[in-house]
Parts: C-alpha cells; sequence; structure tokens
C-alpha cells in the first residue's frame, strides 16, 4: 500500500477493486445490519492495515497505513448533507496532511449520483482534474460510469473510457466491462471483469464512494480477461466468518500464487 504522488492518470482505468466489490451467488441479497457492529479495522499478519471512524453510523474518516512501518500513509475524510449523502472526499498524506486528491458528488432530484468531480494535487499544488457521470437502470442500479479527463464546463471534458456492468435482481455486480477511447474517439473493449460471490454480508457494502459499483455480499472469485494482451488475472478470496455471518478473515491468493489473510475487526 505504498503511497503514490503520481496516481491521478491512472485513475481513468476503471480496475477491479478487492473489498468493494461483493455479491451473493443467488437468491435474495444479504443487506447488512452495521447497527450490530462496525467494521473498525482491518489487520494483515498483526500489523494496522487500515482502520475506519465513524460519527454515529456515518463512516467519517479512513486511515492507511504502511504495513511494514505502522506509520499513518494517508487519510481521507467525507463531507455529508442532511439526508447523510456524501458530498465531498478529501485525501490527505499522513506524514505532513498535504492535500492529495478531493472528489464532489452530485445528486438528481431522485437522490441518484450523477456526476462526480475529481481534483488531483502535487506539493498542494493542482495537477490533474477529471470527472464521472453515472448512467442506471430500470431497477437504480449502476449500468454505466463514464469518466472524462478535464472539467465539464462548456464541453471540455475528453471522455477516456467507460464501463459497463451486469447486476443481479438481488443486487450484486457480476460482470464489469471496461472501454478505453483511443485517439480515434472510438471506444474499444479493454478488458472484461466476471466476479462471484458468497452468500455472507459484506461488511463494505454501503461503506463505499457513491458510484462504486458495490454488492451485499463477499467477492470470492474474481477473473479479469485484458483483450489487448489477451491475460487472464485471477484471483481467490476465501473467509472464515462470526455467528452473525460476517466475515472474520479474508485470504486473499493473487494471480501469481501470492497468499495474504487480512483479519477484520468490529466496534463490538
Amino acid at each position: 500500500m505504498k503511497l503514490r504522488n503520481k496516481f491521478m492518470p491512472a485513475m481513468l482505468m476503471l480496475g477491479v477493486v478487492a473489498f468493494s466489490s461483493c455479491e451473493k451467488q443467488e437468491g435474495e441479497s444479504v443487506q447488512p445490519e452495521f447497527e450490530q457492529g462496525m467494521i473498525s479495522h482491518i489487520m494483515a499478519d498483526s500489523a494496522e492495515v487500515t482502520s475506519y471512524s465513524f460519527a454515529g453510523k456515518q463512516l467519517s474518516q479512513v486511515n492507511h497505513y504502511d504495513v511494514e512501518t505502522g506509520d499513518l500513509e494517508s487519510f481521507e475524510k467525507y463531507e455529508r448533507d442532511s439526508k447523510g449523502r456524501i458530498l465531498k472526499t478529501s485525501m490527505y498524506a499522513g506524514k505532513n496532511q498535504a492535500l492529495l486528491s478531493e472528489q464532489s458528488f452530485t445528486y438528481n432530484t431522485s437522490g441518484e449520483l450523477t456526476k462526480s468531480s475529481m481534483a488531483y494535487y502535487n506539493n498542494n499544488k493542482l495537477e490533474y482534474t477529471a470527472y464521472a457521470t453515472y448512467e442506471y437502470d430500470s431497477n437504480n442500479k449502476l449500468e454505466k460510469k463514464s469518466l472524462f479527463e478535464g472539467t465539464d464546463e462548456e464541453g471540455q471534458g475528453e471522455l477516456k473510457s467507460f464501463t459497463k456492468y451486469e447486476v443481479l435482481p438481488n443486487g450484486n455486480y457480476t460482470q464489469e466491462k471496461q472501454y478505453v477511447v483511443d485517439d480515434n474517439n472510438e471506444a474499444k473493449l479493454f478488458s472484461t471483469t466476471t466476479n462471484s460471490f458468497d452468500a455472507s454480508t459484506n461488511p463494505f457494502h454501503g461503506l463505499t464512494e457513491p458510484g462504486t459499483a458495490s454488492s451485499p455480499n463477499n467477492l470470492v472469485a474474481s477473473k479479469t480477461v485484458v483483450h489487448s494482451s489477451k491475460k487472464t488475472y485471477e484471483y481467490s478470496y476465501t473467509y472464515t466468518y462470526d455467528e452473525r455471518g460476517y466475515p472474520l478473515t479474508q485470504t486473499v491468493v493473487s494471480p501469481n500464487g501470492k497468499r495474504q489473510t487480512y483479519k477484520y475487526l468490529y466496534s463490538n
């Protein structure tokens, strides 16, 4: 989890997120009952990876730590409106608390997210801007996310990529197809990711940023095919659970066979 100061253009690639995307295999969706205990820490080999702070039941801050040194690497803060919707997220460097990025969110009258605007900084100087737009299916599930470089003022933004999602009736996202727009303004399929899930509660569902394809159950397998190179990347995830069905540990096996186990701690 090394902090990357030059991560701005990478945000144009809508990749796979290990912890935020989860789903149930079949049947009805499992809705988290966070009042029984919110996620508070993620540990790896007894070292703290991430910690979560709440104002009541609303996430207010996420801290990211260097696994080797234990130092605070970066942290994110959240601002909300009177309805509890996230209006703005800000990421800061852990050491000097310099602003790294800001993201603001715009909703329509139905409460759906329509746009997010992103700004990235280097040494407190604005270095890169981007924004995303969102489209939904008839069940108000995320169907498409488009990412633009620049700003949306007077049509100045340039479409760089978009992702289409397939979602089951229970709200779980099974497939993501990412398209990249080339110099000829043609969209080409870059990658296809297929996900499968267990039937237990994902403790991060409901805590992810707006516009994230978050599902109510835990990811157990993810396969990404990069079409240009014809390479395939497969991840597998296994869990142990508490009596509520919440995961206590997650073991991740990466494409190179490396295995890492994370421990989840809850507020009670």
